[in-house]
C-alpha cells in the first residue's frame, strides 16, 4: 500500500476513535446526570414529611364550665374560700367577624 493511503487510513481511524470517545463521554455524562436526578428525587420523596394536620386547631371552652383564677386554689383540708376567689364563668371573646 502506498504511504499516503496508509497515513490517510491511520488519520481516518484516529478521527473515528475520537468521535467514538466523545460520544461515549457524552453518554456517560447523561447516565451520571440521570442517576443523580433519580437519586435526588428519591431522597426528596424519602425526606419530605407527610402532609401535616391543619394549622388551626379547634379549641373551645364549651366543656369547661368553671374557671378558677390563678392563686385561688384551695389548700387541702380547707373548708372555706375567699369571696373574691369564687369560681367565675368562662370568658367568651368578642369576635363578631368570626360568625360571618
Amino acid at each position: 500500500m502506498p504511504p499516503d493511503l496508509n497515513r490517510l487510513g491511520d488519520q481516518l481511524a484516529a478521527a473515528a476513535a475520537r468521535t467514538r470517545d466523545r460520544r461515549d463521554r457524552r453518554a456517560e455524562q447523561r447516565r451520571r446526570f440521570a442517576t443523580a436526578g433519580v437519586v435526588g428525587a428519591l431522597a426528596f420523596v424519602a425526606l419530605t414529611p407527610a402532609p401535616l394536620g391543619p394549622a388551626l386547631r379547634e379549641f373551645t371552652l364549651a366543656n369547661v364550665s368553671v374557671v378558677v383564677p390563678p392563686g385561688c386554689e384551695t389548700p387541702r383540708g380547707s373548708g372555706f374560700m375567699l369571696p373574691r376567689c369564687e369560681a367565675a364563668d368562662a370568658a367568651v371573646p368578642h369576635r363578631p367577624y368570626a360568625w360571618r
